[in-house]
């Protein structure tokens, strides 16, 4: 229980990491607002402890939404995970001005309005954790994964900033850089634009030295201990999740 008396915000969370964060973050005692996209991802979640908001993180009113859903339901805000994105798998000169600004507002603006109207609950609170979700491939890029890794760079950044800014504040933030995960609909996107999608698949095998691919539920372990009072002289950290890829 190690969130007991919590109250957490996560978006993206009807699918993959967001899933296997708001299972582990109620499964830990924390009250959870999960922010979903599609109206369906909603019904997964029965637990008592957990409110979902059908949301458009590119938009701003859904950030206000989200925060007073968590100040309604459960009278406060500790925690935010910013999980939502998208990926385009394309090199800079195949990229479309739609791509670019989709992934961008997802990755980033979706980011930016999520912390603005938390920060100021978590600090009348006495501080809080926030921890974004970047990418290995925001620390390395990767092929065909400009516009993508271009925005989890920015994820790196804005913690950081974000870290310096609110330490006075006794707010923490960090990230998690997961490497390739398997059970999200991301993975499953990248391997069907794929020519040949069992080679791909190899492809990605290979980059792991530990052989394999990791799991949703691996990186919410990560991002719960980011979260948790164990974590508490953690910030401005990005924490590779990518079973050595990033010594690779």
């Amino acid at each position: 229980m190690r969130l007991k008396g919590k109250t957490a915000i996560v978006t993206g969370a009807g699918t993959g990491i967001g899933r296997a964060t708001v299972l582990r973050f109620a499964a830990e005692g924390a009250h959870v607002v999960a922010g979903v996209y599609q109206p369906q991802e909603a019904a997964q979640f029965r637990d008592p402890a957990i409110a979902t908001v059908v949301c458009d993180v590119t938009q701003e009113s859904s950030a206000r939404e989200l925060v007073r859903t968590a100040l309604e339901r459960f009278s406060a805000l500790d925690i935010l995970v910013n999980n939502a994105g998208v990926v385009v798998m394309a090199n800079v000169e195949e990229t479309t001005d739609e791509d670019w600004n989709r992934v961008f507002d997802v990755n980033l603006r979706g980011l930016f309005y999520c912390c603005k109207h938390s920060v100021g609950e978590m600090s009348r609170r006495g501080g809080g954790a926030i921890v974004n979700v970047s990418s290995i491939n925001g620390l390395r890029g990767n092929h065909r994964l400009f516009a993508y890794s271009a925005s989890k760079g920015g994820v790196v950044a804005a913690t950081m900033s974000l870290a310096l800014d609110y330490a006075p504040y006794n707010i923490r933030v960090n990230c998690v850089c997961p490497a390739t995960i398997a059970d999200t609909p991301m993975v499953a996107q990248s391997l069907a634009q794929a020519p040949d999608p069992e080679q791909y698949r190899q492809y990605l095998l290979e980059k792991h030295p530990l052989g394999r691919l990791g799991r949703a539920e691996e990186v919410a372990h990560a991002i719960l201990f980011l979260a948790s009072d164990e974590a508490s002289f953690i910030t401005g950290v990005a924490l590779p999740v990518d079973g050595g890829r990033s010594i690779r």
